[in-house]
């Protein structure tokens, strides 16, 4: 079987220019994508590192307010109100207990459950339950926030790897 040069030779004229056409586009392409997981990936990294904090330094605000909660006999609102102090570590607690909950995604469980431990802590320091031993309870939902934060890390850390 005989080929024709000129067959060839526009064979060959066409596979390199769509060579050179997709070429680009395609490095292009992937340049993008692993530009985009690169960013995604420290991003995410950066989330869990602040909200590895965050959750920590809540669960030390929530167990220092539920020992000096436990002693008080008066209304919570009333002695805070008086002790500038003491306002200053509430204030602190809600600035902690919002700034976790503007990083959560409302629309997942575990972040749903964690803001729920959040609000049932903060509860039981303003309410607490008759009968109930206030630093108990408040020790008891800290280790419920920590579980459920050690899920949502994992969870997070999994998707870094992945690159997702």
């Amino acid at each position: 079987m005989e080929f024709n040069p000129q067959w060839i030779t526009l064979i060959s004229a066409c596979t390199a220019m769509i060579a050179s056409v997709a070429g680009p586009y395609v490095n292009t392409r992937i340049a993008g994508l692993q530009f985009k997981t690169n960013v995604l990936s420290v991003n995410r990294q950066k989330w869990i590192e602040a909200l590895r904090d965050l959750v920590s330094s809540l669960n030390s605000q929530l167990l220092t307010a539920a020992v000096m909660r436990q002693s008080l006999e008066e209304p919570a609102h009333i002695v805070i109100a008086r002790d500038p102090d003491l306002f200053r570590r509430v204030e602190g607690l809600m600035r902690t207990a919002t700034h976790i909950e503007l990083m959560l995604n409302p629309l997942e469980q575990d972040h749903q459950r964690l803001n729920a431990l959040m609000q049932e802590s903060i509860d039981q320091l303003r309410r607490p339950s008759p009968g109930h031993d206030v630093e108990a309870r408040v020790e008891r939902l800290t280790r419920d926030i920590i579980q459920v934060t050690q899920a949502i890390l994992k969870q997070e850390w999994g998707r870094v790897k992945r690159g997702a």
